[in-house]
């Protein structure tokens, strides 16, 4: 089997196992957390609900657990703080997350 092919079955089982995460962010980040291992990534996580979902109630959960900053979207807001991929597959496993999505980079010391 290529790698390319290899790639795309790993890409696969990511999508099978968090379906509501883009699977590129998830390996970003889980790359940064081998490379840095003393602190999470830094990552603007943009997480989209669905219809009719209270995102006020949402925001405030976030930032009363988490401490991470929030900009409210439309559909949903953007969190930004250490995020590990533990943290992304909790938000997922929320029934009213629609998808998430975001940037990661290095925190800096």
């Amino acid at each position: 089997m290529s790698i390319e092919a290899q790639y795309d079955q790993f890409i696969s089982t990511i999508n099978q196992s968090m379906v509501k995460v883009d699977p590129n962010l998830a390996v970003k980040i889980m790359y940064l957390e081998r490379k840095f291992p003393d602190v999470a990534p830094r990552v603007e996580l943009d997480i989209e609900y669905n219809d009719g979902v209270d995102l006020e109630r949402k925001q405030e959960i976030v930032r009363f657990r988490y401490g991470f900053q929030i900009q409210q979207r439309k559909h949903g807001f953007v969190a930004v703080g250490r995020i590990s991929v533990g943290v992304i597959e909790e938000f997922s496993k929320d029934m009213d997350v629609k998808y998430i999505t975001g940037n990661a980079t290095p925190s800096s010391y």
